[in-house]
C-alpha cells in the first residue's frame, strides 16, 4: 500500500511565487464558486478549508492536503 503525505495547505501556498499562487486561487474560485472574500478569510487562518476543498486544492495543485 502506498503511503502518501499530508502537506499543509497553507504554507504550501506561502512557498508559491505570485504566479502560481494566483493561478491557483482562480482555479479554486472558479471550481468551487467561493467567493474572492471567502478564499481571503480562509488563507488568512479565520477560517478552515472543507475536507472537500482541500482534496479540489489538492487537485489543482498535485498535491495531497488531506490525510
Amino acid at each position: 500500500m502506498k503511503k502518501t503525505i499530508k502537506k499543509d495547505f497553507k504554507e504550501y501556498l506561502k512557498g508559491l511565487d505570485e504566479k502560481d499562487r494566483l493561478r491557483v486561487r482562480a482555479e479554486f474560485l472558479k471550481m468551487t464558486g467561493l467567493s474572492y472574500p471567502t478564499w481571503y478569510g480562509k488563507i488568512s487562518g479565520n477560517g478552515n478549508f472543507s475536507r472537500l476543498e482541500l482534496i479540489t486544492l489538492g487537485k489543482i495543485c498535485g498535491e495531497n492536503f488531506v490525510d
